[in-house]
């Protein structure tokens, strides 16, 4: 019998860890323990009512059957509408718009329709791990572009520009970006844009935090600049506005030549969306957007909270999130003391000091130095967690 060998396919390829992280502090609450959980990306809210509704009137009225590939017209074209209301750009809704089973099945679809092997995808780093392992599902080459604290992790579009090649496929962007909280620049979108069309490479810019964006921001896109989807994929979904991380549901906007390969591949994986979860988006996004609002307030203010306490804590530094909700905190002082990497230290802050946050490396290798929190949490488990964090940066630095 042959033994079980790795396809060179999953070769770099890994699970997020902000899982196995959250499974780490289970087993200390497990034991009896309380952690105050600052590590996972969930939405800090309950899904709102009406959308609720709309999923129980769905079961009721039987819409528990297969639906087309890429979603429901109703939603597709419900989507292609907001496009228009939101970026102020006319797209087609049966060849620009496809639903997914969450935004990350859509990044990975597309990027699956795009790209080859020996194509290269540029990435930012620290960034969500999905990028760097679709393409590497994909065959390419992975290529990360660093974001720093000196530059209030901000894009740059020289350092991007340095490393485009002939064999460049694929540029990624997140704006709000996760894990750093920072935002894209109009003047940064347009740069990306003309640099798109100098060297033919397609955009992917991953906008699933867009409402939440804080201190009068407002969102620029790379669409809202070019005003077509050529060369362009915009990935978004419902779970975070809508506060509906469990219902699996997304979509992308892309341009009419990745329809059928995007289809394909779309329905090999999983036939159709989950339609109860595509009825419910309908609603969630026809219906009033009151909630949307309050959970960018009630974001923006944790945030605040979160704030005011780390500047607090001597030995560390952050940048103030401008959009998502999370914060990278440089804890490279505290490292160095110890003679540990990041990944030790958020199982040591768990274990001694019941607090988890996110490693750094767990978002890329320019991650390391740092940790990341997420403020989507309660404002005890906010302010209870950093109290514990404090107490271990002067313990630490003390010693």
């Amino acid at each position: 019998m042959v033994g079980y060998t790795v396809p060179r396919r999953l070769h770099g390829v890994e699970a997020e860890a902000a899982f196995a992280v959250l499974s780490a502090a289970k087993k200390i609450e497990a034991m009896g323990r309380k952690v105050a959980h600052l590590e996972i990306g969930d939405a800090g809210y309950d899904t709102p009512e009406h959308i609720k509704e709309a999923a129980i009137r769905a079961l009721r009225e039987g819409k528990t059957h297969y639906t087309p590939t890429t979603g429901i017209p109703e939603l597709r074209q419900a989507v292609a509408e907001s496009v228009k209301r939101d970026y102020g750009v006319e797209i087609d809704w049966e060849k620009n718009v496809v639903v997914s089973n969450g935004c990350k099945q859509a990044i990975l679809a597309c990027m699956l329709s795009v790209l080859d092997e020996g194509d290269e995808v540029l990435y930012p780093n620290p960034g969500y791990p999905e990028y760097e392992a679709a393409a590497r599902l994909a065959g390419a080459k992975p290529i990360p572009y660093k974001l720093v604290i000196e530059e209030e992790f901000r894009i740059n579009i020289e350092r991007i520009a340095e490393l485009i090649t002939p064999r460049t496929k694929l540029v990624v962007v997140n704006t709000p970006h996760n894990p750093c909280g920072s935002i894209m620049r109009r003047e940064d979108a347009e740069a990306l844009v003309d640099l798109s069309e100098d060297h033919g490479f397609y955009i992917l810019s991953d906008e699933i935090y867009r409402p939440f964006l804080y201190d009068g921001e407002k969102h620029c896109s790379p669409l809202s600049i070019k005003k077509s989807l050529d060369r362009m994929i915009i990935a978004d979904g419902f779970s975070k506005r809508y506060a509906m991380t469990g219902w699996r549901i997304g979509y992308a906007l892309i341009p009419e030549e990745l329809i059928t390969p995007v289809f394909k591949l779309l329905n090999v994986m999983t036939s159709c969306p989950s339609s109860i979860s595509q009825w419910a988006a309908l609603a969630a996004l026809t219906g009033p957007q009151d909630t949307v609002y309050e959970m960018r307030r009630g974001y923006e203010h944790r945030r605040d909270l979160a704030v005011e306490t780390l500047s607090e804590i001597g030995g560390i530094k952050f940048v103030k999130a401008k959009g998502a909700f999370y914060i990278m905190i440089d804890v490279r002082r505290l490292l160095n003391k110890l003679g540990m990497n990041s990944e030790k230290l958020v199982t040591m802050l768990i274990e001694k000091y019941g607090v988890a946050f996110l490693h750094g490396t767990a978002l890329g290798s320019y991650g390391e130095g740092y940790v990341r929190m997420s403020f989507s949490t309660t404002e005890d488990h906010i302010t209870e967690g950093l109290k514990r964090f404090k107490q271990a940066v002067n313990d630490i630095l003390s010693s």
